[in-house]
């Protein structure tokens, strides 16, 4: 008796696992269920450490590693970082960050950025930027400096 409901258990188990296995992938991820990559995609990120981001009215001064031994500068317009814009800023804790994230379309174009800062501002890799910039935060895109 205790074999037969040992039988029947094991049955009753493999019979409600058997579905998990005959399914496969959808949806628009581009990975199908042998998780190899069916349609690359058309963007790339680019990730450069950034040493200072400076903050203003009108957006951010972030000064970014160029090489092994160069620095660089760009300046990103507040206005990018609304919902459905071309910016985020994530903020976190930990020795990873600062750091930004560009992604460039297939054909070269830019796409969005992202700027992962420290949470708090009272972090040696915030500053302030003091005196009017100018045009400099009238920008449409981001060409980085390697």
């Amino acid at each position: 008796m205790k074999r037969a409901l040992i039988a029947l258990i094991a049955l009753f188990m493999l019979a409600a696992a058997a579905p998990v296995f005959g399914q496969a992938a959808t949806g628009t991820t581009g990975i199908d269920a042998s998780g190899s990559i069916r349609t690359p995609s058309e963007l790339y990120p680019v990730r450069v450490d950034v040493i200072k981001v400076y903050s203003h009215s009108q957006g951010y001064r972030v000064v970014y590693r160029k090489g092994t031994s160069g620095f660089a500068e760009l300046y990103i317009p507040a206005e990018w970082f609304v919902a459905g814009g071309k910016g985020q800023l994530i903020r976190a804790r930990g020795k990873q960050y600062p750091y930004m994230v560009v992604y460039y379309r297939s054909d070269g174009s830019f796409s969005h950025v992202k700027l992962y800062v420290q949470a708090s501002m009272s972090d040696s890799s915030w500053a302030s930027l003091e005196g009017d910039p100018g045009d400099r935060f009238k920008v449409t895109t981001i060409k980085l400096e390697f």
